[in-house]
């Protein structure tokens, strides 16, 4: 039965967000000047992490290691402080029905529904994997891990059995990989992962975990990437202060003008709502039509 609703969910899920990112997209790569943005909310929160997902709703991992949920508008409506499982690393909000979030130092990951109650536990330990770099949730609702022991990129399901692996990925590459982010996004119908490799770039896998591709640090012009999203065919992130653009097929590479970026840590961008967060405060402004 549970099964059955996670397909349930999934199918709901993958149709409403092809269609959010579409409009996501017109609404992030039109953005041209400052003035196009009116502050909607400014939340006083020391965050050290934060994702976001489609419905415009911010997660926040605080300096207490507390996951705080904020709506598009600042409210609080979801908070996550189970201490049991040591404290959370990041959070992979692709869908705001089914949130991961990760516990590195005890090799756990939990998923939670959209008032970040806990669903579902992956305790990695109990089948030998001890050593893991990042985590994120797959189209199918399975999880993608980085075994740090094996350097393997894997695919588990809640049995704890490896659906996909891939080879390792040091002697593919040939020195030290130490991977801190993992996504899964949809480019072109295609489920591809995302890898990020701080001292390399991003390596990308399809969705048996072959590789395919590599982009690097000096392709990106950053480097040390905490975390990064995918808007259709672009790869967009935060670095120097400003919100690069990169497109997964031309190679070509912009930036934009967002506010206020001096201070940020963590910049998203979700359906024409911006989201930056330091470790005072998360601002949420929203593009304004001229």
């Amino acid at each position: 039965m549970h099964n059955l609703m996670d397909k349930i969910y999934n199918s709901a899920i993958l149709k409403a967000l092809s269609l959010c990112l579409v409009v996501g997209t017109l609404w992030a790569f039109t953005f041209a000047n400052e003035d196009n943005y009116q502050l909607v909310s400014t939340i006083p929160v020391e965050g050290k992490f934060m994702a976001t997902d489609f419905l415009k709703n911010a997660y926040v991992i605080t300096e207490r290691n507390q996951v705080m949920k904020y709506d598009s508008v600042g409210n609080l409506v979801g908070n996550f402080s189970e201490s049991k499982f040591g404290n959370p690393t990041s959070v992979d909000a692709t869908s705001p029905f089914n949130v991961l979030i990760f516990f590195k130092d005890f090799a756990t990951a939990v998923t939670t529904d959209m008032r970040l109650n806990t669903r579902r536990l992956y305790k990695l330990s109990n089948i030998g994997i001890k050593n893991i770099a990042a985590v994120a949730l797959s189209h199918d609702n399975y999880i993608w891990i980085y075994d740090e022991d094996e350097n393997r990129l894997k695919k588990i399901n809640p049995n704890y059995e490896e659906i996909y692996k891939s080879l390792d990925i040091q002697q593919l590459v040939g020195e030290e990989v130490h991977p801190n982010f993992i996504i899964e996004r949809t480019i072109s119908g295609s489920h591809l992962v995302f890898l990020g490799v701080p001292n390399m770039g991003i390596m990308v896998f399809d969705m048996f975990g072959n590789y395919y591709t590599s982009i690097p640090n000096h392709s990106l012009q950053a480097e040390n990437l905490t975390s990064f999203q995918i808007i259709n065919d672009k790869i967009v992130y935060f670095f120097d202060g400003q919100v690069m653009v990169y497109d997964f097929f031309t190679k070509e590479i912009s930036a934009l003008n967002i506010p206020h970026t001096t201070h940020s840590q963590v910049v998203n961008i979700e359906r024409g709502q911006l989201f930056l967060l330091n470790n005072k405060e998360l601002k949420m402004y929203a593009r304004t039509v001229n």
